[in-house]
């Protein structure tokens, strides 16, 4: 792994970094390519005359995807000037505002693409990050790489620029991840010209030491007639009831990525954080769990059974996903007996290696770039892990009662079990 390049340590180049507070507060975090010394404003730059020629936006506060490689522009003297290039597919939230030259504007940053080089596709899923910012900054080299979290090349930025740093670099990832359209996106680190101090935000947040992660399977609404069948079962209301203080006592529901990047000592997350997962991906998730999840704006994470679902992702799944529900992998069809002693007898424990990893890689394929696996029915051995290290698994997921913390091993990750019927009160006795 790079040392850091260099550290901030005199006193003048501190108050630099103070001084650009507002630029690193606002611009370097969601600028698509940071913040330069000549861009001091986390808008973008309006036309002072009518040499510059104005038009309709036809994707004014949509999200929109490039359609090529497509080339990045901000507005200096009344002219477009180039700032880089983006490559296809890449997803773009676009800002009110007039188009200018036949550019429009990327929300909350000072650059444009041209309409014509990007399409409304129709998603409209909301980029978010949990992270806390640590004391630091980059200064990036005068062309530097946007990569996301698998390495894919998103675009290149043509002129220097600074970001304040929330996921650090480490031997086997030897990248930043820095926020952009407030999302965590990452910069190659030999791509960065100087690690720098950054003033730190006050108040300083209190950081999570440890992570409740909880773990649901199936949902019913007495009000239609429906019963718990067993412990696994969650009432509506009582899912409300949990979902009403979970929000109001400020909890922060993380993302996988986020806890994975926590458990490489890489993040920080902010104290309260949690994890809500789901199990199975029963079709009561969809009917009774969902629609009170989207209500209060919170994320989770399903475990699809691949192997049980239609050949191609259910648009069930698919809008689900959209709002903010995250799918991963419980396996393609490891979900039943064959390993009869062991443990509840799940497939995985005593399968073919290689049959196990393609089963595995299978069923990340099927969610769409899966890397977090939930064993069946809880049961991991040694043969399991060895599958999982091979298949390209980041964290896994046990039934083991407990909160994970830096240290454990993530691929025999603890949760704790809702209870149907247990109370409100155990449940916030569990999350603290």
């Amino acid at each position: 792994m790079m040392t850091m390049l260099s550290m901030l340590t005199s006193q003048k180049k501190t108050k630099f970094i103070k001084i650009l507070g507002i630029t690193l507060g606002f611009c370097c975090l969601i600028s698509l390519t940071g913040c330069s010394s000549s861009e001091k404003n986390d808008e973008p730059k309006q036309p002072t005359s009518n040499n510059v020629q104005s038009g309709s936006n036809e994707y004014s506060n949509t999200k929109v995807k490039t359609t090529m490689q497509t080339p990045l522009f901000i507005l200096d003297n009344e002219k477009l000037v180039d700032a880089g290039l983006l490559e296809p597919n890449v997803y773009l939230d676009i800002a009110e505002g007039d188009a200018i030259q036949g550019a429009i504007p990327l929300k909350d940053t000072g650059w444009y693409v041209k309409q014509s080089d990007v399409t409304n596709d129709g998603r409209w899923f909301k980029n978010q990050t949990h992270l806390v910012p640590f004391a630091e900054a980059i200064t990036t080299n005068s062309t530097y790489r946007i990569e996301d979290d698998f390495g894919n090349l998103l675009g290149t930025s043509s002129s220097s620029n600074i970001y304040q740093v929330y996921v650090k670099p480490s031997s086997e990832d030897p990248r930043y991840g820095v926020l952009i359209q407030n999302k965590i996106y990452f910069i190659p680190q030999s791509d960065v010209m100087e690690v720098m101090e950054r003033a730190v935000e006050t108040p300083v947040p209190e950081l999570a030491t440890s992570i409740p992660v909880m773990m649901y399977h199936f949902f019913y609404d007495e009000s239609k007639g429906e019963t718990r069948k067993d412990v696994n079962y969650i009432e509506v209301n009582e899912l409300r009831e949990q979902a009403d203080y979970l929000v109001n006592n400020g909890f922060v529901s993380l993302t996988m990525r986020e806890i994975e990047y926590f458990m490489e000592e890489r993040a920080q997350v902010p104290v309260n954080s949690y994890g809500f997962t789901i199990d199975d991906g029963h079709e009561s998730v969809y009917q009774y769990a969902y629609p009170i999840l989207k209500e209060y704006g919170i994320n989770a994470t399903m475990f699809i059974i691949g192997g049980w679902m239609e050949t191609t992702l259910p648009y069930e799944l698919w809008e689900m996903r959209e709002e903010g529900i995250e799918l991963q992998s419980h396996s393609f069809l490891m979900h039943q007996g064959g390993c009869k002693g062991m443990g509840h007898g799940g497939r995985l424990l005593c399968v073919g290696h290689d049959e196990g990893v393609a089963d595995t890689v299978q069923s990340y394929e099927y969610v769409d770039n899966g890397f977090v696996y939930c064993y069946p029915f809880g049961d991991v051995n040694d043969n399991a892990i060895a599958i999982m290290k091979d298949s390209g698994t980041k964290l896994a997921f046990t039934t083991e009662f407990g909160k994970i913390q830096q240290g454990m091993d993530v691929l025999k990750l603890p949760r704790i079990r809702v209870t149907g019927g247990a109370g409100i009160n155990q449940y916030i006795n569990h999350l603290n």
